[in-house]
């Protein structure tokens, strides 16, 4: 069992029910041996009690170069860093069966104070936002070992830390502050004024970018909003009641682009596109249950697979982003009827009209199509141009997420219409998923 699994898991079974929100999946149990939470027990088991989660706070994942394989569908070799706050740690992987920890509170060149985000590179430079010394710390992992290499300094709060391929982005709660470095030795950022920043996340020049441009996101107000910025300026904003939320507190930005934000007090986080139009919300508020946080903190999504790292009050989650269908409907339009509906993740969407025998009467969509709204209208013929003949018709409608979780699942919603001998489609009978 790889120590990756247990960072981030405590035995449990995969989503079943088909009408559960599947904007976020549990991984299948041949990938993690059905393992998708992790607590103290399994903190303990790992470090010989050595250490207890005591606040944690930021994630970050990544595939380190020297673990990196030409197998395409080797998926699980991820480096996952933790801060663990409350005493001044950063729990991580050591390799892919043993759990290491760096730090300890204090002002030395090999500890942290209070520390809060983190981010990481693939060659095993880690970035930690020491907030009680002012500092971002940078680290650098040789194997299983991480030592301090440098720090970034003239901070009043560093909160969180983010790469974007190129810049390296500090948040600074209360200097105000977002400051852009081409590098730890950069001397002289790009500083950006924000209300009280806390959670940063940047994207534009790295590996995994599906060609989006480069942005930024930034939880403003204290955890209040969130805003979107490019070159330096806000294009987009959003507040938390906005979201039906209550505190914004890290983001993420994910292959597509697409912004996840954990949301502490609403224990959800909340998903956006990148113009931060709410796209979902996933979690049913405080408590253990498999669709409930306690009190999330610290997220990252490895870009590549999909996989989510989420961590909450007394230990972390895992799983795989998957996709779901949101507000869909059939509305009648007389000699025909119109399909839409919301994607909350990139899939691949096959929208189907059947006859009453099952054949497939009209394809309305085949193809890949983005995360958000979608509408298709049938106008009650053939491909070939002839009227249908009476009768039941089958509306059914499939989504495939992109990700790995493609592997062994999808989301189907079917529905029906009936057609009366003069080509009058009737209302849907509501739908229903399966």
């Amino acid at each position: 069992m790889t120590a990756v699994l247990l960072l981030t898991a405590l035995a449990g079974g995969l989503a079943g029910d088909p009408d559960m929100n599947t904007t976020m999946v549990y991984p299948p149990y041949g990938h993690c041996m059905g393992i998708y939470r992790a607590g103290q027990e399994q903190l303990s088991m790992l470090l010989g009690g050595m250490l207890s989660f005591d606040d944690p706070q930021g994630l970050a994942a990544v595939l380190p170069d020297e673990w990196d394989t030409s197998d395409p569908g080797d998926d699980d070799e991820l480096a996952v860093y933790g801060v663990n706050s409350g005493s001044g740690h950063v729990i991580y992987n050591a390799s892919m069966y043993t759990l290491g920890y760096y730090g300890g509170q204090g002002s030395g060149d090999a500890e942290l104070s209070s520390p809060h985000g983190i981010a990481a590179t693939t060659d095993g430079a880690v970035y930690v936002a020491d907030t009680g010394n002012r500092r971002i710390a940078v680290l650098k992992r040789s194997g299983q070992r991480i030592s301090p290499n440098s720090f970034i300094t003239g901070f009043t709060e560093p909160w969180d830390v983010a790469l974007d391929g190129r810049y390296i982005w500090v948040t600074d709660r209360a200097g105000g502050t977002l400051s852009r470095y081409d590098s730890p030795e950069d001397s002289s950022p790009q500083v950006i004024n924000i209300d009280t920043p806390r959670g940063v996340a940047a994207t534009g020049f790295g590996r995994y970018t599906n060609g989006h441009d480069a942005f930024q996101v930034v939880i403003t107000g204290d955890g209040s909003s969130l805003a979107k910025l490019e070159d330096g300026t806000v294009t987009a904003s959003v507040s938390a009641a906005e979201a039906g939320g209550r505190f914004f507190n890290y983001v993420e930005i994910d292959y597509h682009g697409f912004v996840w934000v954990t949301d502490s007090v609403a224990c959800r986080i909340h998903k956006f596109d990148s113009s931060l139009n709410l796209l979902d919300s996933w979690g049913e508020g405080y408590g253990d249950a498999d669709n409930q946080f306690m009190h999330p903190t610290g997220l990252t999504i490895w870009d590549r697979f999909g996989q989510i790292f989420v961590a909450e009050s007394c230990g972390a989650r895992y799983f795989w982003v998957g996709t779901d269908i949101r507000n869909l409907s059939v509305s009648s339009d007389r000699q025909g009827c119109t399909v839409s509906g919301l994607l909350t993740e990139s899939a691949t969407l096959i929208v189907n009209v059947h006859y009453p025998d099952g054949t497939l009467a009209r394809n309305l969509y085949t193809g890949r199509r983005s995360a958000g709204t979608f509408s298709f209208s049938w106008d009650g013929t053939t491909l070939q141009g002839n009227g249908v003949p009476a009768g039941e018709y089958t509306v059914r409608v499939n989504a495939e997420p992109l990700y790995s979780s493609r592997t062994y699942f999808d989301k189907n919603w079917v529905d029906t219409i009936n057609i009366d001998d003069t080509g009058y489609v009737a209302p849907s009978s509501g739908g229903r998923r399966g």
